[in-house]
């Protein structure tokens, strides 16, 4: 009976790779439908990489741009000297520079047109003298919030960077400077073209007029223009467009202000096809005694390992964002009222801290105190590294609370400081949306010096 359930397993996988095989060359013959899912699929995932690589600086730059400080600084900066305004702006920025790790750090007083950097004064602003500085009237003009700009760092070694510049205003509307933070293309770059290489497929970041912005080629930065593509701000969906029996697929990233474009076209022809049919056997042939390897394990043994991942935290024995995933995703929407307040946490100046204290185990310790404080009020989860997620069923007067309590605590038993970031949990937005309300009054928090906890006010982003 074994050797018959053996044998017709063997066949079952045998038949499997060759209707695999026949299907694979239909495939090859019609290309263009296949082509349009792929590209879509593949669409989706470059999407999520290049929304995570910058929507966190982005947020910390908005940040800045409503920070009461800085905008406070800039309406009284005639009141010192330029000196000492340089060291002033050197040490705000260097702080920041040193605590997310970004490439740069910068801001523009609208009122000297002095341009300060992590390092200092660095220039006077003038794009008649200077074309690279025409980037700055040409951003006031279009009176927007802020901006996504490729540029090169003349600061740093003229690297191709990502600049996120953000308005600062004073109270009555005002404009008083443009500040953000830049984060050199690299590691970008190092993605997309690892997709590029793998996919075969062309990726590109274009802005509203389909002048490329990022690309794994940087000689096509600001020189391409893209065309034949949809560029449509209005449309949450991939839009497609097809043309000489190759697709490209478009998309409006909203929280960035550029279009994501996945180019490909087509498959291997079938005069390539004998080297993947002969490869295809070869696997069929390792498959099957794979098979008869597995199937007298499993009969040894008398039960199989579970190979799914534990949606548990082995450090904090707490959920982890794998359960989160598995019970509300991350891209759709919460299908449950019991949750009013969403709310990040995290331990400040982590890496130094448990440098510090390499024996005292913080985030354990700092778990277990949360627990204390959220388990009877909410859902606890280990997001990743020293960052903690709330979803808190209390509303957001009682989460603050509860949060200010717990900074309180941690200070006390751990000597440690938490940043807290709260948002209202909106119905109606996406899961990601709610979490980057609290993430953005966290990264609040940290500004504000850290050990206390921030509601986020206004449209999230």
């Amino acid at each position: 009976m074994k050797k018959s359930a053996f044998s017709l397993g063997a066949i079952t996988v045998g038949l499997a790779f060759i209707l695999s095989t026949v299907f694979s060359f239909f495939l090859m013959e019609h290309p263009d439908e296949k082509d349009r899912e792929f590209s879509l699929m593949l669409a989706g995932r470059v999407n999520d990489v290049v929304t995570d690589e910058i929507l966190r600086p982005l947020l910390v730059s908005r940040t800045m741009s409503n920070d009461n400080l800085l905008a406070d600084w800039l309406q009284h900066e005639e009141e010192h000297s330029l000196g000492e305004n340089a060291i002033s702006m050197q040490n705000y920025l260097s702080r920041l520079k040193e605590e997310f790790g970004y490439t740069s750090a910068f801001l523009i007083s609208e009122k000297s047109h002095c341009y300060y950097t992590y390092r200092g004064f660095n220039k006077i602003i003038n794009p008649l003298n200077d074309p690279h500085d025409k980037w700055y009237p040409t951003f006031l003009k279009k009176n927007i919030a802020f901006e996504l700009n490729a540029d090169t760092d003349q600061v740093n070694g003229n690297h191709w960077t990502i600049f996120i510049n953000c308005r600062i205003t004073a109270p009555d509307g005002t404009l008083l400077g443009v500040c953000g933070v830049g984060v050199i293309m690299d590691h970008l770059r190092q993605i997309m073209e690892e997709y590029e290489k793998q996919y075969g497929v062309k990726i590109n970041l274009v802005d509203s007029n389909g002048l490329v912005q990022m690309a794994v080629d940087y000689s096509d930065i600001q020189r391409i223009y893209l065309n034949n593509i949809e560029l449509n701000k209005s449309d949450d969906n991939y839009s497609v467009r097809q043309s000489m029996r190759k697709y490209r697929i478009s998309k409006y990233l909203k929280e960035l202000g550029w279009y994501l474009v996945v180019q490909t076209g087509g498959h291997a022809s079938a005069s390539k096809f004998i080297p993947f049919f002969i490869l295809n056997i070869i696997s069929a042939i390792i498959l099957i005694v794979l098979y008869y390897l597995i199937i007298y394990l499993k009969e040894k043994n008398g039960s199989e390992k579970n190979s799914d991942p534990n949606p548990l935290d082995e450090v904090t024995e707490l959920p982890n964002r794998i359960y989160f995933t598995e019970a509300y995703g991350e891209n759709g929407i919460f299908n449950t009222t019991r949750y009013k307040c969403f709310i990040v946490f995290d331990i400040d100046h982590f890496s130094a801290e448990q440098k510090k204290r390499p024996d005292l185990p913080l985030i354990k310790l700092t778990a277990d105190i949360a627990k204390r404080h959220f388990d009877m009020s909410g859902l606890l989860l280990r997001w990743r590294s020293d960052t903690f997620v709330v979803l808190s069923e209390k509303e957001i007067g009682a989460s603050m609370d509860l949060c200010r309590n717990f900074c309180s605590q941690v200070l006390e038993e751990l000597g440690i400081t938490i940043s807290a970031g709260l948002a209202q949990i909106v119905l109606t937005d996406s899961i990601k949306k709610n979490y980057y309300a609290a993430m953005q009054g966290c990264y609040a928090a940290k500004f504000a010096g850290g050990n206390k906890a921030v509601i986020h006010q206004g449209e999230s982003l």
